[in-house]
């Protein structure tokens, strides 16, 4: 599996070095422009409509519209300095809350978290333990391709699964819409509808649900393939605008101290626990 990037989690004073891996990938059937009859692919060009000619890439900038057909144009150092270097590098988690609380609409793009070396798998399966354990899920910041984003960090089987947020004022409320005034439902339409319910409660399996629609297409393009209903477009250039492990640490001492310089709910009854647990004598390494 491809690591697409590398970092550290920050718990509290532990940082745990990490990898991580796409959870998904969209398999849903892409489609190509091509010039009918002769089956050429069209060539998406950009172009500049004010001096009626194409554009190469060191000619385009990116700009920001105030209004109406106004912008304001951003250099890549100004974007680089509104970025910051919050985030980079590191999967900050913030706080830990009940799975319960967060809003399934707010979840975009999920991603695998592996151990970033042998090193340190022991700090890693600390952290998926405790949250495994606690029945809870951190709420982390991080920045992937420059952004920073909001994200949720979950134990999932033996890693980690990240799963990237959108910010609170990015979910639309349904203040446009009207609920219609309708009666309570009698006790007889509630028992139906709960036995219906019931009858279609199960485990899921995502296993049940396939993609029919991708089924149907690969089905139809095979069909054609077999009945050579296919067009072969003479290759054409695409022009100047082309694209083209660590020292062992000690993990209760950290802990301890970040307990120290952390404040919230809690803390002090967590405190006097990491107190209890230091006083207990510890077993010598085998040599």
């Amino acid at each position: 599996m491809h690591t697409i990037w590398s970092g550290d989690i920050a718990f509290g004073l532990v940082t745990i070095p990490t990898k991580l891996y796409s959870a998904t990938r969209n398999l849903t059937p892409k489609f190509h422009l091509v010039h009918k009859g002769c089956g050429a692919r069209i060539q998406m060009v950009r172009r500049c409509p004010k001096h009626d000619k194409d554009l190469a890439w060191d000619e385009i900038e990116k700009a920001y519209e105030v209004a109406k057909d106004e912008y304001a144009a951003v250099t890549k150092e100004e974007l680089n300095e509104a970025e910051g270097d919050a985030g980079k590098g590191t999967i900050e988690i913030v706080e830990f809350v009940e799975p319960s609380e967060v809003d399934l609409a707010y979840i975009e793009q999920s991603y695998w978290v592996g151990p970033g070396g042998t090193k340190n798998a022991h700090s890693f399966e600390l952290l998926r333990t405790v949250l495994e354990r606690s029945g809870r899920v951190a709420i982390a910041k991080v920045a992937i391709r420059s952004r920073l984003r909001l994200a949720l960090l979950r134990p999932r089987d033996k890693f980690f699964s990240l799963d990237m947020m959108r910010f609170a004022d990015e979910l639309v409320p349904p203040t446009e819409l009207v609920a219609l005034p309708a009666r309570a439902p009698s006790e007889k339409e509630l028992k139906l509808a709960q036995g219906l319910v019931d009858q279609l409660t199960d485990t899921f399996d995502p296993e049940r649900h396939p993609d029919e629609y991708r089924a149907r297409i690969e089905a139809l393009v095979e069909e054609k393939v077999e009945a050579h209903q296919t067009q072969t477009g003479e290759p054409v250039g695409r022009g100047r605008g082309a694209s083209k492990d660590g020292d062992v640490i000690d993990l209760s001492e950290l802990l301890a101290r970040s307990l120290k310089t952390t404040k919230g709910p809690g803390t002090a009854k967590v405190r006097a626990q990491v107190e209890e647990v230091k006083q207990v004598p510890r077993r010598k390494r085998a040599s």
